[in-house]
């Protein structure tokens, strides 16, 4: 095998790179392939999704129903369990109760008429 020779490299394109590398044309094509665009609205895809239009007791009350069925599929699943997985399916009952009451509690408030 031949020896592999050094072979000195000229300084200019060094200086040329370092003369580009203030250049405002050299930025924007840099900000181009490099940067995300701003304008390019990344979309994600949402199994659920709220409507803009809903009002807050709209939402209050199909949370609750939302809580109303959880609570029923959690008792349905507590009930096949034993020992510990039927205390922890219905220490989640409580949390869900307890959260139910409270939404409740502000849809009621929401319907009660100004004075």
């Amino acid at each position: 095998m031949a020896p592999i020779l050094k072979i000195p490299l000229e300084d200019e394109p060094e200086t040329e790179l370092v003369s580009l590398k203030d250049c405002a044309a050299t930025q924007r094509a840099l900000d181009y392939y490099l940067k995300p665009s701003v304008s390019q609205h990344v979309s994600e895809k949402k199994v659920f999704q709220v409507c803009d239009g809903l009002s807050q007791e709209e939402a209050l009350v199909h949370a609750s129903e939302y809580l109303q069925c959880a609570i029923a599929s959690t008792l349905g699943a507590a009930e096949y369990q034993q020992s510990a997985q039927r205390d922890f399916l219905m220490g989640i009952l409580f949390f869900m109760e307890s959260s139910k009451q409270l939404v409740d509690k502000a849809i009621d408030a929401q319907q009660l008429p100004a004075s």
